[in-house]
Protein backbone atom coordinates (compact mmCIF):
# COMPACT_ATOMS: atom_id res chain seq x y z
CA UNK A 1 0.00 0.00 0.00
CA UNK A 2 1.71 2.82 -1.26
CA UNK A 3 1.40 6.22 1.56
CA UNK A 4 3.65 8.67 0.40
CA UNK A 5 6.04 9.52 -2.47
CA UNK A 6 8.60 6.80 -1.70
CA UNK A 7 7.38 4.99 0.94
CA UNK A 8 5.03 1.71 1.24
CA UNK A 9 3.06 0.42 4.03
CA UNK A 10 3.76 -3.84 3.86
CA UNK A 11 3.03 -5.27 7.27
CA UNK A 12 0.95 -4.56 10.49
CA UNK A 13 -1.22 -6.74 12.87
CA UNK A 14 -3.83 -6.37 15.09
CA UNK A 15 -2.29 -2.74 16.25
CA UNK A 16 -1.96 -1.66 13.08
CA UNK A 17 -3.95 -2.55 9.31
CA UNK A 18 -4.19 -6.06 9.52
CA UNK A 19 -2.13 -6.52 6.66
CA UNK A 20 0.04 -9.07 7.90
CA UNK A 21 0.10 -11.49 10.53
CA UNK A 22 -1.49 -10.25 13.79
CA UNK A 23 1.53 -9.64 15.50
CA UNK A 24 3.29 -7.97 13.61
CA UNK A 25 4.09 -4.28 13.50
CA UNK A 26 3.60 -1.86 11.26
CA UNK A 27 6.30 -2.83 8.35
CA UNK A 28 7.30 -0.29 5.93
CA UNK A 29 9.41 -0.29 2.70
CA UNK A 30 11.15 2.69 1.14
CA UNK A 31 12.26 3.01 -2.62
CA UNK A 32 15.92 4.56 -2.24
CA UNK A 33 16.78 4.98 -6.02
CA UNK A 34 17.64 1.24 -7.49
CA UNK A 35 17.29 0.32 -4.33
CA UNK A 36 14.74 -0.46 -1.69
CA UNK A 37 14.74 -0.64 2.21
CA UNK A 38 12.46 -1.90 5.04
CA UNK A 39 11.79 -0.78 8.27
CA UNK A 40 10.89 -3.25 10.58
CA UNK A 41 10.69 -6.78 9.96
CA UNK A 42 7.64 -8.20 11.93
CA UNK A 43 7.32 -11.24 14.38
CA UNK A 44 8.57 -13.55 11.46
CA UNK A 45 5.43 -15.92 12.43
CA UNK A 46 4.24 -15.13 8.80
CA UNK A 47 6.96 -13.90 7.25
CA UNK A 48 5.73 -14.78 3.83
CA UNK A 49 2.99 -12.30 4.22
CA UNK A 50 4.71 -9.41 3.97
CA UNK A 51 6.50 -10.68 1.02
CA UNK A 52 3.85 -11.03 -0.43
CA UNK A 53 2.82 -7.54 0.22
CA UNK A 54 5.76 -6.27 -1.37
CA UNK A 55 5.52 -8.05 -4.60
CA UNK A 56 1.82 -7.17 -4.78
CA UNK A 57 3.14 -3.51 -4.67
CA UNK A 58 5.04 -3.77 -7.19
CA UNK A 59 8.75 -4.71 -5.14
CA UNK A 60 10.54 -7.51 -5.72
CA UNK A 61 12.05 -9.06 -2.84
CA UNK A 62 15.94 -9.43 -4.77
CA UNK A 63 15.83 -5.11 -5.19
CA UNK A 64 15.82 -4.36 -1.52
CA UNK A 65 19.35 -4.16 -0.08
CA UNK A 66 19.20 -3.62 3.49
CA UNK A 67 16.41 -4.70 6.49
CA UNK A 68 16.15 -1.47 9.13
CA UNK A 69 15.53 -2.51 12.68
CA UNK A 70 14.54 0.21 15.39
CA UNK A 71 14.66 -2.22 18.30
CA UNK A 72 14.65 -6.26 18.71
CA UNK A 73 11.50 -6.95 20.46
CA UNK A 74 10.03 -9.23 18.64
CA UNK A 75 7.37 -7.76 16.50
CA UNK A 76 9.81 -5.76 15.26
CA UNK A 77 13.04 -8.17 14.98
CA UNK A 78 11.42 -11.53 15.10
CA UNK A 79 11.59 -11.87 10.98
CA UNK A 80 14.75 -10.66 10.50
CA UNK A 81 16.19 -14.35 10.13
CA UNK A 82 14.19 -15.31 7.79
CA UNK A 83 14.05 -12.45 5.51
CA UNK A 84 18.42 -12.22 5.50
CA UNK A 85 18.61 -15.99 4.90
CA UNK A 86 16.20 -16.14 2.12
CA UNK A 87 17.53 -12.82 0.32
CA UNK A 88 20.44 -11.34 1.18
CA UNK A 89 19.52 -8.22 3.33
CA UNK A 90 21.90 -6.56 5.19
CA UNK A 91 20.36 -5.95 8.79
CA UNK A 92 21.05 -2.51 10.57
CA UNK A 93 20.22 -2.27 13.88
CA UNK A 94 21.86 -0.67 16.80
CA UNK A 95 25.22 -1.65 18.46
CA UNK A 96 23.91 -2.02 21.90
CA UNK A 97 21.20 -4.50 20.54
CA UNK A 98 22.77 -6.28 17.76
CA UNK A 99 24.56 -8.92 20.06
CA UNK A 100 21.28 -9.85 21.39
CA UNK A 101 19.57 -10.63 17.98
CA UNK A 102 22.47 -12.01 16.90
CA UNK A 103 22.36 -14.82 19.81
CA UNK A 104 18.30 -14.94 19.65
CA UNK A 105 18.45 -13.65 23.84
CA UNK A 106 14.67 -14.25 25.12
CA UNK A 107 15.89 -12.02 28.08
CA UNK A 108 17.24 -9.00 26.15
CA UNK A 109 14.42 -8.90 23.74
CA UNK A 110 11.81 -9.46 26.55
CA UNK A 111 10.38 -12.41 24.40
CA UNK A 112 10.61 -15.09 27.53
CA UNK A 113 8.56 -12.04 29.66
CA UNK A 114 6.65 -11.67 27.06
CA UNK A 115 5.53 -15.19 26.58
CA UNK A 116 5.06 -15.85 30.11
CA UNK A 117 2.43 -12.85 29.62
CA UNK A 118 0.65 -14.69 26.86
CA UNK A 119 1.55 -12.17 23.96
CA UNK A 120 3.07 -15.09 22.27
CA UNK A 121 2.28 -18.32 21.91
CA UNK A 122 3.82 -21.34 23.86
CA UNK A 123 5.29 -22.41 20.68
CA UNK A 124 6.94 -18.96 19.43
CA UNK A 125 10.85 -18.86 18.17
CA UNK A 126 12.79 -16.15 18.20
CA UNK A 127 15.21 -16.78 15.23
CA UNK A 128 19.06 -15.43 15.71
CA UNK A 129 19.46 -13.16 13.10
CA UNK A 130 23.17 -11.64 12.41
CA UNK A 131 23.75 -7.57 12.72
CA UNK A 132 25.67 -6.71 8.82
CA UNK A 133 25.74 -3.31 9.63
CA UNK A 134 25.65 -1.51 13.51
CA UNK A 135 24.91 1.57 14.13
CA UNK A 136 25.11 4.59 16.78
CA UNK A 137 23.88 7.59 17.53
CA UNK A 138 24.19 10.59 14.42
CA UNK A 139 25.26 7.73 12.06
CA UNK A 140 24.33 8.51 8.27
CA UNK A 141 22.95 5.53 6.62
CA UNK A 142 22.99 5.98 2.81
CA UNK A 143 20.94 3.69 0.84
CA UNK A 144 20.72 4.74 -2.97
CA UNK A 145 20.27 8.63 -3.20
CA UNK A 146 18.86 8.24 0.88
CA UNK A 147 20.69 9.10 3.64
CA UNK A 148 19.14 8.21 6.92
CA UNK A 149 19.94 9.55 10.34
CA UNK A 150 20.23 7.11 13.13
CA UNK A 151 18.84 8.75 16.32
CA UNK A 152 19.23 6.46 20.01
CA UNK A 153 15.88 7.03 21.92
CA UNK A 154 15.89 4.14 24.57
CA UNK A 155 12.78 4.61 26.37
CA UNK A 156 10.65 1.88 25.44
CA UNK A 157 13.64 -0.56 25.02
CA UNK A 158 17.51 -0.32 25.53
CA UNK A 159 19.17 0.05 21.60
CA UNK A 160 16.14 1.55 20.52
CA UNK A 161 17.11 3.97 17.67
CA UNK A 162 14.79 5.80 14.76
CA UNK A 163 15.35 6.51 11.40
CA UNK A 164 15.08 10.80 10.31
CA UNK A 165 14.84 10.97 6.22
CA UNK A 166 14.91 14.49 5.15
CA UNK A 167 14.02 15.05 1.59
CA UNK A 168 12.82 18.27 -0.11
CA UNK A 169 12.70 20.07 3.05
CA UNK A 170 10.19 17.28 4.66
CA UNK A 171 11.21 15.53 7.93
CA UNK A 172 10.12 11.71 8.36
CA UNK A 173 10.82 9.76 11.35
CA UNK A 174 10.52 6.05 11.50
CA UNK A 175 10.25 6.04 15.25
CA UNK A 176 9.43 2.17 15.78
CA UNK A 177 7.74 1.99 19.51
CA UNK A 178 9.12 5.81 20.02
CA UNK A 179 6.24 7.81 19.58
CA UNK A 180 3.03 7.07 18.35
CA UNK A 181 -0.16 9.36 16.41
CA UNK A 182 -2.03 11.25 19.11
CA UNK A 183 1.31 11.84 21.31
CA UNK A 184 1.09 8.23 22.61
CA UNK A 185 4.09 5.68 23.99
CA UNK A 186 4.34 2.20 24.91
CA UNK A 187 5.35 2.02 28.66
CA UNK A 188 6.01 -2.05 29.62
CA UNK A 189 6.74 -4.03 32.43
CA UNK A 190 10.22 -5.49 31.18
CA UNK A 191 13.71 -4.98 32.42
CA UNK A 192 14.67 -2.20 29.77
CA UNK A 193 11.41 0.43 29.71
CA UNK A 194 12.62 3.27 31.77
CA UNK A 195 10.72 6.08 31.87
CA UNK A 196 13.41 9.20 32.43
CA UNK A 197 15.37 7.79 29.26
CA UNK A 198 11.72 7.62 27.52
CA UNK A 199 10.95 11.90 28.28
CA UNK A 200 15.04 12.62 27.01
CA UNK A 201 13.76 10.57 23.44
CA UNK A 202 10.64 12.39 23.56
CA UNK A 203 12.54 15.73 23.87
CA UNK A 204 14.76 14.95 21.37
CA UNK A 205 12.40 14.34 18.46
CA UNK A 206 10.14 17.22 19.80
CA UNK A 207 12.77 19.50 18.98
CA UNK A 208 13.32 17.86 15.70
CA UNK A 209 9.69 19.18 14.41
CA UNK A 210 8.69 16.56 12.42
CA UNK A 211 6.58 16.57 9.33
CA UNK A 212 5.72 12.79 8.93
CA UNK A 213 5.54 10.09 11.48
CA UNK A 214 5.89 6.54 10.61
CA UNK A 215 5.02 5.02 14.16
CA UNK A 216 5.75 0.72 14.83
CA UNK A 217 1.89 0.58 15.30
CA UNK A 218 -1.35 2.69 15.23
CA UNK A 219 -1.36 4.67 11.77
CA UNK A 220 0.92 7.09 10.36
CA UNK A 221 1.01 10.81 9.75
CA UNK A 222 1.49 12.42 6.84
CA UNK A 223 1.38 16.46 8.65
CA UNK A 224 2.25 18.40 11.78
CA UNK A 225 3.49 15.33 13.27
CA UNK A 226 5.28 17.70 15.23
CA UNK A 227 2.31 18.69 17.31
CA UNK A 228 2.16 15.09 18.36
CA UNK A 229 5.54 14.56 19.56
CA UNK A 230 4.87 17.95 20.91
CA UNK A 231 1.67 16.45 23.28
CA UNK A 232 3.77 13.80 24.55
CA UNK A 233 6.56 16.11 25.65
CA UNK A 234 4.14 18.55 27.21
CA UNK A 235 2.80 15.71 29.15
CA UNK A 236 6.69 14.66 30.46
CA UNK A 237 6.87 18.29 31.08
CA UNK A 238 4.12 17.93 33.41
CA UNK A 239 5.75 15.37 35.31
CA UNK A 240 2.78 13.15 34.12
CA UNK A 241 2.80 10.22 31.26
CA UNK A 242 1.83 10.81 27.92
CA UNK A 243 -0.99 8.24 26.93
CA UNK A 244 -0.09 4.28 26.76
CA UNK A 245 -0.59 2.66 23.12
Amino acid sequence: MEIAHRIHLIGGGKNGMQLTHELDCNVYAIHCGASCVLVDAGAGVAPERIVSRLEADGIPPERVSHLLLTHIHADHAGGAAYLRDRFGWSVVASAEAAPWLASGDTDKSSVRQAMAAGLYPADYRYAPCPVDIRVADGDTLAVGELRFRVLETPGHARGHVCYLLEEDGVKSLFAGDALFAGGKIYLQHTWDCHIQDHAASIARLHALRIDRLFAGHGPFLLEDAWQHAAKAHRAFERLDLPPNL
